[in-house]
C-alpha cells in the first residue's frame, strides 16, 4: 500500500508540472513580508518649540534627555527583536532610528544610543541576520541639557533587508518641504524629514520590488502634504512595483493629504484591503509608555502597494498587545508596527 501511495504521488506531482501547477515551494518565491515600525526616539521633543527663554531651552531639553535613558532602548530593542522573530519580515522599514550623544559643554559628543546598531545587535541575538540597505539622515540637533553638559539628537529612516536577500539601487533622499521654527529668543531651528528605498530580489525569481520607506512631518499639514506628494512623484519612476509603507501622519479619514494622495493614485492601503476600514490603530503611546491600557486609537502607518502588480494576501499589528512590553513594563514604541503580506501578481 505504501508503494502505491508514493507512486500515485508521484504521478501528481508529473502531472501538476506538466500543467505549470506551482508548488508551494515555488509559490513563495511570489511573495515577500513587509514590515514597517516607527520605534520611538525615547522622548517627547515637542516641548523645546514651547520654551521662552533660553535658560528654559536647556532645561526642556535636558528633561527630554532623562526622558531617552528612561525609555531604554536596550529593552525596547529585545522587545522588537522578538516581535519580529515571530514574523520574520524580509524587508523592514524603520522610523525615529534616533542616534543620541552626549558630552561636556565644548567638548566632544560620545555616542550613547544608537537606535540602529542597537537593534540589529538584538536582532542577531534573537538569531535573526539583517542588514541595513538604506538610511536616511534627517539632521542633527545638538542643544545643552544642563550647565555643564550638552546632547545631540539625529533622526533616522532605515529599510532592514534579511541577510541573502538581493537588493539594488539603494536610495536616500531628504524632501524639499521641510518645517522651521523660530523661538521668543531668536533661534531658528530646521526639522528635515526624509525617505529611503530599494529595489528587493524576490527570492528564486529575477523579479524586483521597490520598497520605500518614509515618516512624513506631524502637525503642519501643508508641509506633510507636500511630502508626501514628493515621494508619490519619486516613486512614480519606478520601472518595477511599488510598496509604500511607514509614518505618514495621516488620518484615513483625510479629505486630503498623503492617505487620499496615494489611494486615489493607484496604490490600495494594505490594512483597509484585508480587514475593512475598522481597526489597525498604531498610534500613540504616552511619552513615558508606561500607560495601561494602551492608548492606540489612530491609524497613521500604512503599508501601501500598487493592485496592478501587487495583493496584499494579509496584514496584522505588533507590538500593540501588554504581553509584548518589557519586563518592566515598557511598551516596544509608542507605535504599534505593521506586518504585511504581499503577492506579486
Amino acid at each position: 500500500m505504501a508503494r502505491r501511495w508514493a507512486a500515485l504521488l508521484v504521478a501528481v506531482g508529473l502531472v501538476a508540472a506538466a500543467l505549470g501547477l506551482a508548488a508551494p515551494a515555488q509559490a513563495g518565491t511570489r511573495q515577500l513580508k513587509v514590515a514597517t515600525y516607527n520605534i520611538y526616539l525615547g522622548a517627547d521633543l515637542a516641548p523645546l518649540a514651547l520654551a521662552q527663554t533660553p535658560q528654559e531651552l536647556v532645561a526642556r531639553a535636558g528633561i527630554a534627555y532623562d526622558q531617552v535613558v528612561a525609555t531604554d532602548f536596550p529593552s525596547r530593542a529585545r522587545a522588537i527583536s522578538r516581535l519580529l522573530r515571530n514574523e520574520r519580515p524580509e524587508v523592514v522599514g524603520l522610523q525615529e532610528v534616533a542616534l543620541w550623544k552626549k558630552g561636556p559643554l565644548g567638548g566632544p559628543l560620545h555616542t550613547t544610543y544608537d537606535f540602529l546598531d542597537i537593534l540589529l545587535r538584538e536582532l542577531r541575538r534573537a538569531g535573526l541576520h539583517y542588514r541595513a540597505a538604506a538610511v536616511d539622515n534627517t539632521g542633527t540637533i545638538t542643544l545643552p541639557i544642563s550647565a555643564t553638559e550638552r546632547a545631540s539628537f539625529t533622526n533616522r529612516d532605515a529599510i532592514l533587508v534579511q541577510d541573502g536577500l538581493p537588493v539594488t539601487n539603494a536610495q536616500s533622499h531628504l524632501y524639499a518641504a521641510k518645517f522651521s521654527f523660530t523661538t521668543p529668543f531668536g533661534v531658528t531651528f530646521t526639522f528635515p524629514r526624509g525617505w529611503s528605498a530599494v529595489d528587493v530580489v524576490l527570492k528564486g525569481t529575477s523579479a524586483r520590488v521597490r520598497v520605500a520607506t518614509t515618516h512624513l512631518q506631524p502637525g503642519v499639514l501643508p508641509i506633510r502634504n507636500a511630502q508626501a506628494q514628493e515621494l508619490y512623484a519619486a516613486l512614480a519612476q519606478s520601472p518595477y512595483p511599488v510598496t509604500a509603507l511607514g509614518d505618514f501622519n495621516a488620518l484615513p479619514t483625510e479629505a486630503t493629504g498623503p492617505y487620499r494622495t496615494f489611494t486615489t493614485g493607484g496604490y490600495d492601503d494594505a490594512w483597509r484591503t484585508t480587514h475593512g476600514p475598522g481597526g489597525g490603530f498604531t498610534a500613540i503611546q504616552d511619552p513615558d509608555l508606561r500607560n495601561l491600557p494602551s492608548k492606540l486609537s489612530a491609524r497613521i502607518d500604512y503599508v501601501f502597494y500598487q493592485p496592478a502588480h501587487l495583493s496584499a494576501v494579509s496584514a496584522h499589528l505588533i507590538g500593540d498587545k501588554v504581553r509584548d512590553r518589557t519586563p518592566m513594563g515598557l511598551w516596544p514604541s509608542d507605535h504599534a508596527g505593521l506586518v504585511v503580506g504581499l503577492r506579486l501578481q
